[in-house]
C-alpha cells in the first residue's frame, strides 16, 4: 500500500502538497500527522470532510511497499520515521536543498528551488491539465502563499507566481485564503512569545544584530515558527534563533533578514533543514541550555564577513571648497552627475557637507552669487573604512542623509552615497553569482609576452599603491574567446608615472600627453600599450567632444559606450584576472545583447549609434529594445556633429560591416537621414548600392566610403544634387555634378546616337558615367556604357599635321574638326585614317 505523508507540525504547503500529490499517486493513502500548526487546526476543522484524511495512528503501517514524502525531504521528520531504517521505496517533492551525503538509499528525489513545494506539484497539475475543484483551490492556495509570504518572500520565483496564476483561473478566492492565513496568536501562543521576549539575548556580531531566546513549557504550543517570526519583527533583529522544550522534545527555529547569515548549517548540525533564513529541527530528550550554547556558537560560524564602506565607497573623492559660489557648485554637480560635495578647508580636512537640495534652495533664493559656506551642513556623519554595509545602511535611516564621507587618520578616502547602498541592496537580493577570474583566459588567449608584460605592469602599479586594469576590446574579446591583443590600460592613481615607470623597466619609450592623462609606451619589440589614468568625462552640449577629470574604475567604465566593453579585469598580483563588471556586460554578452549605459549615451555621442551597427555585425549581436528607443529619440543631436567625424566613424564601420546590412539597419533605426541628409533607402537605392559593389569597374580614385554613400542619392537628379553635401573634395563635388547632369540629359529625351550624346558629355568623367550607369534603367545603362567603353578606347585617327597637310588653316577650327571626328568615330561612320581623310577634304 502507498502512503503520502508529510512533516511533524504541519503548515498549509505541507497539507496542499499532499493532497496534490494524491492526483499523481490516486491509490495512496494521505496520513495526517498528529500535530499541526494552529492555522491549519482551524481549516481542517471546517474543511476535514472535503479530503480523505486519515490520522496517523489508523495508517496501515504494516503493509506499506511505497511511501511519498512532500515538504520535507527527510523521513525522520514525518510519522513513518520509525521506518527509515526498512528498505521501502521513497518518493520525496521538496523545495529545501539535500546534499548528496543526505540522501538515502531507494529513494527518489524530486528537489527544487521554489518558494513553495506545492508549486512543484502544481506543475505537474498545469502539465496534465487537470482541473482543481473548489475546496483544492482554496488549499493549494493556502500553502503556497503562506509559504511564499504571498510572494514577498525573497525565496520566491517565478515558478511560483505562474502557480499563483494557476489557481486564479481556476476561481481562487483570495478573501478566504486570507483569513485562514492570518496570523494571529492563540493566548497561549502570546504566552511563548512573551517568554521569548523576556529570556532575549543579543548576542551580535560583525556588524549584525542576531537574538538567541530560549523558554521551557509544560504545554504544547503550536505555530514556533510563526511565534519566532513575530518575535524578529517585533525587535527588529538581523536574525532570531529560539529555543523552546516542550515535553520531551526540544524545538529549534530560526528566521534571518540577512543574506549574511545562513541558518541552514546551523539546523544541519542537529538534523534538521530548511532554507538559509528560514530552517529549523528538533531534538529528542535533549538539553536546550546545552543546545542553546551549541546555537550560539555555529551562529558565529555561519556569519560571513560583512561588506565594508571601504569595498563599497566610490574613491578618490571630489571635494569643494567653502568659498565656491552656489552657482559654480551647481555646475558642478551637473558635470560630474552626484548629488552632494564634501567640503574641505585648505588643508583638505573635511568641513562639511553640500547636497544638491541645499544648492537648489539657494538658487531659487536667487543666492547663485553667494559662497555655499552659509548653507553647507557643518554636523558632518563620517564612518570608518571598517564600518559594515548594515551600519552605513542605519546611519542612512537614522540621520536622512544622502551620503556619508568616510575617513582613515582624519582624511576623506572615499565616500558612500545612497547609490553604493542602493546597488549593494541589489546585488543581495539577487541569485547568488560566483567570482569571475578570467587569468586562465589570459593565459590561454594571450601570447605569453603578453601575459608576462600585464602581470609585471600590475606589480609596478601595486607597488606604486595604484591599481591597474585591463579594459574594453580586450577583455570583451577574452570573454568571447578570441584573441586581441591591443593593450588598453586604465590606472586607479597616476597612469602616466606608471607609463613611465613601465618604459623604463622595459627599455622602451613613452610618448606622454599631459593634458589627457595618456601616455604610449612603446617597447623594443614594437608592440604599443596605451596607459589612462581613469576618469570620468562630461558633455558641455549634445554631441560635443567631452571635457574629461580624473577618476575611479566604476567612472571610468561608465563613460563607456555599451556595456560588453565597460568590463575591466584587474592587473593587481592579489587578484589578477578578476573581472570588473558593474553593468552587467557579461550577462549580456551571453544573450548576444547590446545595451546602451545610460539613458543620454547616445545624445552625448550620436557616433556611438555607427558603433552600435558596426559591433551587431561583428558579433553577431542585437542592440536591446531600450537601447533602439534610446537612438529613436536621440537622432536629432546627429545635427550637432561635424561631417569629419560623421564620415571618419562611417569608415569603420565600412572597413569590417556590411554596408548593405548597415545602411539597411540605419533605415530601420530612423537615423539615416540624420547622418546623411538627402540619403534614401528603398528597394531602387539597395539595387544601386548592389550594383556598385558587384561591379568589377568601381571607381579607382574615388574613396570608398564616398562611392557606398554616394550610391544612396542615386534615385534620381534632384536627391543626386543633395550629395554634394557629403562630398568633400573638389574632385567628388564635381563626380556628383556630373552624375546628376547625365541623368537629367538621359530624362530629356531618348538618345540613339553615341556621337550626338559625345557633343553634351565629353568632359564627363569616367566616374560620373559609371555612377549613372549603375542608377539609370537598363536600356540607359546599356548605352551609357557602351558609350564609355567605345570613349575610352577612343584614339585620333588624324592630327593638327595632317589636317595641315589637308590644306587646313591652323586656328580654332582644328579643334572643331578633330571633335567632329571622335562623333563620326563613337557612331562608327568613321573607322579608318583614309575615311577621315576623306571627311576632312569634304568639309575643307
Amino acid at each position: 500500500m502507498e502512503v503520502i505523508l508529510s512533516h511533524e507540525h504541519m503548515d498549509f504547503d505541507a497539507l496542499a502538497s499532499m493532497a496534490a500529490a494524491s492526483a499523481l499517486y490516486p491509490d495512496a493513502v494521505m496520513v495526517l500527522s498528529g500535530r499541526q500548526s494552529e492555522q491549519v487546526k482551524q481549516y481542517l476543522a471546517i474543511y476535514r470532510d472535503h479530503f480523505p484524511f486519515i490520522p496517523e495512528e489508523d495508517a496501515p503501517w504494516d503493509h506499506i511497499n511505497h511511501i511519498i514524502v512532500t515538504d520535507t525531504p527527510s523521513l525522520e521528520r514525518t510519522p513513518a520515521a520509525f521506518l527509515k531504517d526498512r528498505d521501502i521505496p521513497v518518493t520525496v517533492f521538496d523545495h529545501h536543498a539535500l546534499s548528496e551525503e543526505e540522501k538515502r538509499r531507494y529513494t527518489t528525489y524530486y528537489l527544487d528551488n521554489t518558494g513553495a513545494c506545492i508549486t512543484i506539484l502544481l506543475e505537474e497539475w498545469m502539465k496534465q491539465e487537470w482541473v482543481p475543484s473548489e475546496s483544492e483551490v482554496t488549499l493549494f492556495a493556502l500553502g503556497l502563499y503562506t509559504d511564499t509570504g504571498s510572494f514577498s518572500y525573497p525565496g520566491t520565483t517565478l515558478r511560483d507566481l505562474k502557480a499563483g496564476v494557476f489557481l486564479m483561473e481556476h476561481g481562487l478566492d483570495l478573501e478566504l485564503v486570507q483569513q485562514f492565513s492570518e496570523d494571529t496568536l492563540s493566548s497561549r501562543q502570546q504566552e511563548v512569545f512573551r517568554g521569548y521576549l523576556a529570556s532575549c539575548e543579543h548576542i551580535g556580531g560583525q556588524g549584525l544584530d542576531v537574538i538567541t531566546s530560549m523558554m521551557e513549557t509544560k504545554h504544547y504550543a503550536g505555530s514556533l515558527n510563526v511565534i519566532t517570526s513575530r518575535l524578529m519583527e517585533t525587535t527588529g533583529a538581523d536574525a532570531v534563533v529560539t529555543v523552546t522544550a516542550m515535553k520531551n522534545k526540544v524545538f529549534i527555529i530560526g528566521r534571518s533578514a540577512s543574506t549574511r547569515l545562513s541558518l541552514l548549517p546551523v539546523m544541519q548540525h542537529f538534523g534538521g533543514g530548511g532554507h538559509e533564513r528560514a530552517a529549523s529541527a528538533s531534538v529528542k530528550d535533549g538539553n536546550p541550555t546545552d543546545i542553546l550554547q551549541m546555537v550560539k556558537h555555529l551562529l558565529g560560524q555561519s556569519i560571513s564577513s560583512p561588506v565594508t564602506a571601504e569595498a563599497i565607497m566610490s574613491a578618490p573623492v571630489k571635494t569643494i571648497t567653502e568659498d565656491v559660489r552656489v552657482d559654480e557648485a551647481k555646475k558642478r554637480l551637473i558635470y560630474y552627475g552626484h548629488n552632494g560635495f564634501p567640503v574641505v578647508d585648505t588643508n583638505d580636512e573635511l568641513i562639511g557637507i553640500i547636497s544638491r537640495r541645499d544648492i537648489d534652495k539657494a538658487v531659487q533664493h536667487h543666492l547663485g552669487h553667494a559662497p555655499i559656506k552659509g548653507y553647507m551642513s557643518t554636523d558632518c556623519v563620517t564612518v570608518s573604512k571598517t564600518a559594515s554595509f548594515e551600519e552605513i545602511q542605519n546611519i542612512f535611516i537614522r540621520h536622512n542623509i544622502g551620503r556619508v564621507p568616510v575617513m582613515d587618520n582624519g582624511m576623506i578616502v572615499g565616500i558612500v552615497s545612497r547609490t553604493d547602498v542602493i546597488e549593494q541592496l541589489q546585488q543581495s537580493t539577487d541569485e547568488p553569482h560566483e567570482r569571475v577570474n578570467v587569468k586562465t583566459q589570459m593565459e590561454t588567449l594571450l601570447s605569453p609576452d603578453v601575459v608576462q608584460l600585464l602581470k609585471m605592469i600590475g606589480e609596478t602599479a601595486a607597488a606604486e599603491k595604484m591599481n591597474a586594469f585591463i579594459i574594453g576590446g580586450m577583455v570583451r574579446d577574452i570573454l568571447l574567446g578570441q584573441k586581441g591583443e591591443d593593450i588598453d590600460i586604465v590606472v586607479e592613481g597616476d597612469g602616466i608615472s606608471l607609463a613611465e615607470k613601465t618604459a623604463h623597466r622595459f627599455e622602451g619609450t613613452a610618448d606622454v600627453h599631459e593634458t589627457f592623462g595618456t601616455a604610449t609606451v612603446t617597447l623594443p619589440s614594437g608592440r604599443r600599450v596605451d596607459f589612462t589614468t581613469s576618469r570620468t568625462e562630461y558633455y558641455e552640449t549634445p554631441a560635443a567632444l567631452p571635457t574629461v577629470s580624473r577618476s575611479n574604475i566604476k567612472e571610468d567604465l561608465y563613460r563607456r559606450d555599451f556595456t560588453m566593453n565597460a568590463m575591466a579585469a584587474s592587473l593587481h598580483p592579489s587578484h589578477f584576472g578578476d573581472l570588473i563588471d558593474y553593468f552587467h556586460g557579461r550577462e549580456d554578452m551571453k544573450k548576444k545583447t547590446l545595451r546602451v549605459l545610460h539613458n543620454l549615451s547616445f545624445v552625448e555621442d550620436p557616433t556611438r549609434i555607427l558603433r552600435g551597427i558596426r559591433f551587431e555585425q561583428r558579433f553577431q549581436f542585437h542592440m536591446s529594445k531600450e537601447t533602439t528607443a534610446f537612438i529613436h529619440y536621440s537622432a536629432s543631436a546627429v545635427s550637432s556633429l561635424s561631417r569629419t567625424r560623421i564620415i571618419a566613424e562611417f569608415q569603420s564601420l565600412l572597413k569590417e560591416a556590411d554596408p548593405v546590412q548597415s545602411l539597411a539597419r540605419l533605415d530601420e533605426l530612423g537615423v539615416l537621414h540624420a547622418f546623411f541628409p538627402g540619403a534614401v533607402w528603398t528597394r531602387q537605392t539597395k539595387d544601386v548600392l548592389k550594383g556598385y559593389l558587384d561591379s568589377p569597374e568601381q571607381p579607382k580614385d574615388l574613396p570608398e566610403w564616398f562611392c557606398i554613400l554616394f550610391c544612396l542619392y542615386l534615385t534620381n537628379p534632384d536627391t543626386v544634387k543633395a550629395a554634394e553635401a557629403a562630398a568633400f573634395t573638389k574632385k567628388q563635388k564635381s563626380v556628383v555634378q556630373s552624375t546628376s547632369f547625365l541623368l537629367s540629359l538621359l530624362n530629356e529625351k531618348e538618345w540613339n546616337s553615341l556621337g550626338r550624346f559625345h557633343s553634351c558629355v565629353s568632359r564627363v568623367s569616367d566616374e560620373a558615367l559609371f555612377f549613372a550607369a549603375i542608377a539609370a534603367d537598363k536600356k540607359q545603362a546599356g548605352f551609357l556604357l557602351q558609350y564609355r567603353e567605345k570613349r575610352s578606347k577612343l584614339k585620333p585617327l588624324l592630327n593638327g599635321h595632317d589636317l595641315k597637310a589637308a590644306g587646313l588653316a591652323p586656328g580654332p577650327d582644328f579643334r572643331d574638326y578633330l571633335f567632329s571626328l571622335e562623333q563620326k568615330m563613337l557612331d562608327e561612320e568613321i573607322t579608318t585614317r583614309d575615311e577621315a581623310l576623306h571627311y576632312i577634304r569634304q568639309h575643307e
